[in-house]
This record gives C-alpha cells, structure tokens and sequence, in this order.
C-alpha cells in the first residue's frame, strides 16, 4: 500500500472535497484504497456497483441519510459506520451540518481470493530493525 503525505485535497467542487490516503501499490492487495470525504450540507456521494469494490463508512463528524437501492433513506450520524456491498448502488447525501467521511474500499472476497498469495520478502540487504522477519530460532 502507497501511503500519501499531508496534501492538499486531491478534488474540490461544489458539494465537498476528496482525499485518497492510501492506494493499492500492487495488484496482489486486497485493500483499494483508504479515503478521506468532506461533503458540504445536501451534497452526495455514491457507490456504484461498476466500482467493483467493497467499501467501509466511517462518519467521523457530521450527519447523512443513507439511500441504497430502492430502501427508504436511513441516518449515519457521527462515529456510524456503513458496509457496502461490492454490488450494491448507495448514496450517502449530507445532513445540514455537512459530513466527514473514511472510507476504506476493498477488493470483494470472490475477487482477492483469486489473487497469489502474498508473503513479504526483502532481501536482507534492504531489511531495516522496522522489517526483520524472524530467524528460524525465532530471534
């Protein structure tokens, strides 16, 4: 995973801001991307199921009323969580105050069970005291 460093949002508009966190650095992770979402009071944000991911909600401040599919909307208020499903059609539209969102999508299971399997190696060169995996002593 690529961690980004304190920027500026990456999208600004009229409804809010956006800021990716993290990504995927490699296709051998199941985890997309880690999010950070402003939205102004009545604006929207929306999952699509061609985004072919899964995503975790997390309300950080804020309220919003949660649409998915043909459901009545529902309230997220601050520290609610929301899990989506890979396919499902959600839109999250902000309450009066405006809502602050994480969001962490992830690749669904039927997906990421495909992938390799991943065991992370560095050559002990390249390892540092922060990644040094045991020896077979266990030291």
């Amino acid at each position: 995973m690529i961690v980004s460093e304190p920027a500026p949002p990456s999208l600004r508009g009229a409804g809010g801001t956006w800021r990716c966190l993290a990504r995927r650095g490699m296709l051998h992770s199941e985890c997309e991307s880690f999010e950070q979402i402003r939205l102004a009071p009545g604006a929207s944000w929306a999952h699509e199921p061609a985004h072919g991911t899964e995503a975790a909600l997390y309300a950080v401040a804020g309220s919003a009323s949660v649409e998915a599919g043909e459901s009545a909307g529902r309230a997220l208020d601050t520290g609610g969580a929301l899990l989506v499903e890979a396919r499902a059609a959600v839109r999250v539209t902000a309450g009066s105050e405006g809502l602050d969102l994480l969001a962490v999508r992830v690749l669904p299971a039927d997906v990421a069970s495909r992938l390799p399997v991943r065991v992370p190696e560095l050559p002990t060169r390249e390892q540092t005291p922060i990644f040094r995996p045991p020896t077979e002593d266990g030291r």
